[in-house]
């Protein structure tokens, strides 16, 4: 099968220009955010624009699927489900947006959480106490790419599967 660049398979996300803020609040994800066990964001903070860590840049929404870029062994990843709140991501992710025509969100979850790309993420990461790699380094994997039917598929069984885990747990 034939791989892509993750990266060309993802819209682009926006960076948040706090003047410009229409809300109130916002909910802020950052790296404590992911729980790894689950792989679903557990811990947020609500904040107003003007608590905004200076990390808070990432405008994020349902479907994003964010990988941390620190510690990239721990293989802290998530897909976002709705919120009601408006939701700002930490710079210390990648938040890759799946383009519908090509790459379902939660395939690439799914890709997210494997071997081949951990490995992939620790052969290219700096640093040794406190590995990390880039935005462009998680964008720049590839990744195998089926047609979409078949990538819907592919999640159907590892959704059932990982309900069964979940269950004997």
């Amino acid at each position: 099968m034939k791989k892509k660049i993750i990266g060309n398979l993802c819209l682009r996300v926006d960076k948040v220009k706090w003047e410009n803020w229409p809300y109130p609040t916002f909910t802020y994800l950052d790296i404590g955010s992911v729980d790894r066990e689950s792989k679903r964001v557990s811990e947020t903070a609500v904040l107003n624009p003007n608590e905004a860590p200076s990390r808070a840049k990432q405008i994020v929404r349902a479907g994003d699927v964010i990988i941390s870029t620190v510690r990239p062994n721990l293989n802290a990843v998530a897909v976002l489900r709705e919120s009601r709140n408006p939701r700002i991501a930490s710079t210390g992710f990648c938040v890759l947006r799946p383009d519908p025509q090509f790459l379902e969100a939660r395939y690439l979850f799914y890709f997210a959480r494997t071997e081949a790309f951990i490995s992939y993420l620790m052969l290219n990461a700096t640093g040794a106490s406190y590995p990390a790699v880039s935005t462009k380094t998680v964008s720049s994997a590839k990744m195998p790419l089926p047609p979409l039917e078949e990538q819907r598929r592919i999640v159907e069984i590892l959704d059932a599967a990982q309900a069964l885990i979940d269950q004997r747990k």
